[in-house]
């Protein structure tokens, strides 16, 4: 409710929401308020572990609890639930070339720290799907940033830093 209430009071008609989706609970809770609202907004979860059948329905089946939990029960539709699993790559926890470039673009054009193992690979799949023309020049596409930039200390090899982190 926040975001599109956010978004209403400056006068932005937000066209789709993006983010990573993994365990399902970010994706299951933004469904069933995006269509408990009835917002009309599309979610759309870049997966960063499994296959798309499997995240979809790990997704539908938690946003069907958590509308039946809140009262708003048959909210979601198992349409409205969309994941694109492309940008898993080797599996979880392992950052792939795109995910390490999306990092880094973000980090040095808008000082936007993501972590390799979500956001990092939510925002290498939004980056490729803007080149690849899913989403039309002008649309209003906000990307969820979830957090996890603590989790890069992890990562300093897929970097090209030594373990000590080095002054780079």
């Amino acid at each position: 409710m926040e975001l599109i209430v956010q978004a209403n009071d400056i006068g932005l008609k937000i066209d789709h929401i993006v983010h990573a989706t993994g365990s399902a609970g970010t994706q299951a809770g933004l469904v069933a308020g995006l269509c408990g609202m009835r917002s009309g907004v599309p979610l759309l979860g870049i997966g960063v572990r499994a296959p798309r059948e499997k995240q979809e329905e790990n997704v539908f089946k938690l946003a069907t609890a958590t509308c039946d939990k809140i009262g708003i029960a048959g909210a979601v539709r198992r349409e409205d639930v969309v994941a694109n699993c492309d940008y898993v790559g080797k599996g979880y926890g392992f950052p792939g070339p795109d995910t390490i470039d999306a990092i880094r673009l973000l980090a040095r054009a808008e000082a936007i720290l993501l972590d390799p193992v979500y956001t990092g690979k939510g925002m290498a799949g939004l980056i490729d799907l803007i080149n690849r023309g899913h989403f039309k020049k002008g649309q209003a596409v906000v990307f969820l940033h979830t957090g996890g930039s603590v989790g890069l200390f992890g990562y300093l090899d897929d970097f090209g830093l030594p373990a000590g982190g080095g002054n780079h």
